[in-house]
């Protein structure tokens, strides 16, 4: 029986972050007792852990759910099983395409439970008796049936793979001389149950295996593990059971006397929907694998590689591949930095099929969007004064090479001093630095320089092939295209046309202005559309950045180098804390590619929608675990455009607490929903505050 929350309130006098903390760890205490002595929340992973361990000794029978418990499919919901179906044979001989035939197989289930419930009072059917009902829907005959059961199964066998914590567990089961049961409920009968278990590795000397749909009755029903207890003579409080489902697992059995422990899984998580297509089911499918079936887990960074990037970054190598193709690219350069990760996960999963040859590109927004200058194109100049943290005026020269002290009189003349601080989202100091930047002292001084790096400019690119006759694929993360923007009005002013193609990650509206007859075009959103998706992303850009960064440091230009030219870049600009979580998420990323390329070669090349790939994404930006908001909103983000100014996406400031400073915080962070979901003090009180306004 949980205790009564007890509160201690100070008099008025003590701080408000000293209230706030007590609160805070009384009410987390009395959700989680251990959370004084972790110091967080236990995980559900834990929780489930920590009650198998106090189980254990006194049970004699230890009983395991199938599916989703010792056994988890590389899809993204059980249904999407049958997605796979019109590969194998007979059904592949039948014309039927994957889509059409999975409806058909859900709604032939359907129409089986039924007539069995009919006819025998349970609505639990074996598989042969799902295909009798399909086989009709179809035209076939009764004949087909038996090879249409065994396409399935064969499917099965390949989806399947052992939960590795939970083989960990039933081994241990073995080893210590309890009696174990494996006990589904499933349409699948015990023969093929053995044969599944076996092909994932689990030994099954001495194990009772049972199928509902040859009972005829079921776990959730509240019968089968009563009957199974029944037959062998177990008191049921000397059984420990184990699985996934909350009711069919937990609730029902343990009303009966048996011991449960349901050990979660990714089907009680909401965003866990069916997919639509086979390649998003495998997708999907891997990515909650990856992520989810180790205990204690990967670290963060790992797994959001592996689970968010994973999908959205192979989605998209799949999609370049195609248009490469589509549109007859000669060379794909990849724009470094965020091109870096994303020609890894390409070429782990293209291999060596045709395609354009590959290769990064040196580049950056500071490095080509001031060569760019005399062409006076507005996507150029308006870079000029691009800002997302307040700076010193003298910046917004220093950072394209020129000396603020020799500009001494213009920033008298239009009201500034080289240290008066510029606030994004401040239209009067903004206004006083466009004006600065229009002197003609600042723009001649600017357009020299301009002209200086445009000529180291396209000497690197005829020295990495860039100019050579042939069609150009620019890759990036995109969203505006200002580097392919800038590439293609170098080119204009240099007389020097080039056939230039964007594929970007995404691109907002407005991506066509300035294009300079160049093409792009975007995978999961494209000239803002789809408009849902553009938003989720839009909501933290930063996020999707911080998945295609590197740890190097940007670049700032070109110099000469004997007979070469080299880049030159700027210190490394991620905080040495942040390193190692840029080089979790690649690692994670990879090995969710590699994984991908595996199964591709079971079930062949197959593309992820823009839907599926975005997934993931747009679900931790739009509605982020505590565990989320905390990780994702210490990073530190920075403008780029040769600053290293940076702030964290969505944390509290330090300091005393108050409403204004909480209300600040937030109008500040790049992520409000981030802040909002932290798992501490200042955003209880702030979620509080906001309740507290809106009422």
């Amino acid at each position: 029986m949980a205790t009564p929350l007890r509160v201690r309130v100070e008099p008025q006098s003590q701080l408000l972050r000293d209230d706030v903390d007590q609160l805070f760890t009384a009410i987390a205490t009395h959700v989680t007792p251990g959370f004084t002595s972790l110091g967080r929340l236990a995980t559900p992973g834990e929780v489930a852990e920590a009650a198998i361990a106090s189980a254990w000794d006194a049970a004699r029978v230890v009983s395991f759910d199938i599916f989703d418990t010792l056994i988890v499919r590389k899809v993204a919901a059980p249904r999407d099983v049958f997605l796979h179906l019109a590969t194998p044979a007979p059904f592949s001989g039948w014309g039927l395409d994957s889509v059409s035939l999975a409806k058909l197989r859900r709604e032939a289930e359907h129409d089986a439970r039924s007539r069995v419930a009919r006819e025998r009072g349970s609505g639990e059917v074996t598989l042969s008796e799902i295909h009798e009902v399909l086989a009709e829907r179809l035209g076939r005959s009764v004949n087909d049936v038996p090879a249409m059961v065994r396409a399935e199964q064969l499917v099965e066998l390949a989806l399947c793979t052992a939960h590795p914590h939970l083989q960990h567990a039933f081994t241990r089961a073995v080893n210590d001389g309890r009696t174990v049961w494996c006990v589904s409920d499933t349409y699948h009968d015990t023969a093929f149950l053995r044969e599944l278990l076996e092909h994932c590795g689990y030994r099954l000397d001495g194990v009772l295996v049972v199928s509902s749909a040859e009972r005829r009755m079921s776990k959730g029903e509240g019968a089968l593990l009563k009957a199974v207890a029944k037959e062998v003579e177990v008191p049921a409080q000397d059984v420990l059971h184990i699985g996934d489902h909350p009711q069919s697992d937990g609730s029902f059995p343990a009303a009966q006397g048996f011991v449960t422990v349901v050990h979660p899984w990714a089907a009680s998580r909401h965003s866990d929907f069916p997919a639509n297509a086979p390649g998003d089911a495998i997708a999907l499918g891997l990515s909650q694998l990856g992520s989810r079936t180790m205990e204690p887990a990967f670290p963060f960074w790992w797994r959001l590689g592996y689970a968010v990037a994973g999908p959205m970054l192979s989605g998209y190598a799949f999609w370049l591949h195609e248009r490469f193709a589509r549109d007859g690219i000669d060379r794909a350069y990849f724009l470094l930095r965020d091109g870096e990760i994303i020609l890894d996960v390409y070429r782990a999963l293209i291999g060596d099929r045709p395609g354009p040859s590959t290769a990064l590109l040196e580049s950056s927004r500071r490095a080509f969007v001031l060569p760019a200058l005399a062409s006076g194109r507005t996507s150029i100049t308006s870079q000029l004064i691009s800002c997302e943290n307040a700076r010193p005026a003298r910046e917004f020269l220093e950072r394209f090479g020129l000396r603020a002290g020799d500009f001494s009189a213009a920033f008298r003349a239009v009201g500034l001093s080289p240290d008066s601080i510029v606030t994004p989202g401040d239209s009067g100091s903004l206004t006083k630095v466009i004006a600065l930047l229009g002197r003609l002292d600042v723009l001649n001084a600017l357009l020299a320089r301009s002209q200086t790096e445009r000529r180291l400019l396209m000497t690197f690119l005829k020295q990495e092939g860039v100019l050579a006759p042939g069609r150009i694929a620019l890759v990036d993360i995109g969203w505006n295209g200002t580097i392919q923007k800038a590439l293609a009005a170098v080119g204009s002013v240099e007389k020097t046309p080039l056939d230039l193609h964007g594929y970007y990650l995404g691109t907002l509206t407005g991506i066509t202005k300035d294009l300079g007859g160049s093409s792009a075009s975007g995978f999961l959103f494209d000239n803002g559309s789809p408009e849902e998706y553009a938003k989720a992303v839009l909501q933290l850009l930063q996020l999707t950045e911080f998945i295609c960064t590197t740890t190097r440091g940007s670049l700032r230009g070109f110099q000469t180098a004997g007979k070469t030219v080299v880049p030159v870049h700027g210190a490394v600009d991620h905080p040495e804390s942040q390193r190692a979580s840029v080089a979790q998420v690649r690692e994670g990323a990879l090995a969710y590619a590699r994984t991908l390329a595996q199964e591709q070669r079971v079930f062949g090349e197959q593309s992820i929608s823009a839907a599926a790939a975005i997934r993931h994404l747009a679900r931790t930006i739009m509605d982020p675990t505590a565990e989320e908001a905390q990780h994702i909103g210490d990073i530190h983000h920075g403008d780029g455009l040769g600053s290293d100014r940076m702030r964290a996406l969505a944390r509290f400031s330090d300091g005393a607490m108050t409403p204004e400073s909480l209300l600040d915080d937030l109008a500040r962070a790049y992520w409000p929903a981030g802040l909002l979901s932290r798992r501490e003090p200042a955003a209880m009180a702030l979620r509080t505050l906001l309740w507290m306004q809106s009422a």
